[in-house]
């Protein structure tokens, strides 16, 4: 398993990289650049451990993906730099929450549980949205908070699943 490190950085990057594309599809510069400037600030508020740094880095990179979307960006790659985005904050806050705790064999289980649950949601919320945006189904709103609901009833049911695998 990669570092939470090396998650962070490509999760930044990826998140960054998604953003310039598509900004730079519309010929947008200063989109574009305000995109890589997001990708900078994700590694000053790694750095420098700033209260609010990081859900600063998530509104802005949020702000500039509803941009693009608005200004005719390609939005898989606007929902992929949010996912992305919203992963990489993620990983901060759980760097922030066990800060002042100890590393030992508890705290190790405990982050890789963690991040083995943000892969599953992350892998899990981008092949809803991308398959969203591929098919046109027209149902009603009662019925898609039901399939949502079991959507996220039946994911739980699989990581419980996979937890009691990894413990035996």
């Amino acid at each position: 398993m990669f570092p939470k490190k090396s998650l962070f950085l490509v999760c930044c990057a990826l998140a960054s990289l998604c953003l310039f594309a598509g900004f730079l599809s519309l010929g947008n510069w200063p989109g574009a650049l305000c995109a890589l400037a997001s990708g900078l600030a994700w590694l000053l508020a790694r750095k420098y451990k700033v209260s609010g740094a990081a859900l600063a880095c998530l509104l802005a990179c949020t702000g500039l993906a509803v941009a693009g979307v608005l200004s005719g960006a390609p939005p898989v790659l606007m929902i992929c730099a949010v996912g992305l985005a919203l992963a990489a904050w993620d990983m901060l806050a759980l760097d922030a929450a066990l800060a002042g705790i100890s590393s030992t064999e508890q705290t190790r289980l405990y982050e890789k549980d963690h991040l083995s649950a943000l892969a599953l949601a992350l892998g899990a919320g981008l092949l809803l949205a991308l398959l969203g945006r591929l098919l046109s189904l027209r149902m009603p709103f009662v019925l898609l908070l039901f399939l949502a609901a079991l959507a996220v009833f039946g994911l739980e049911r699989v990581w419980n699943i996979l937890k009691k695998r990894s413990r035996s």
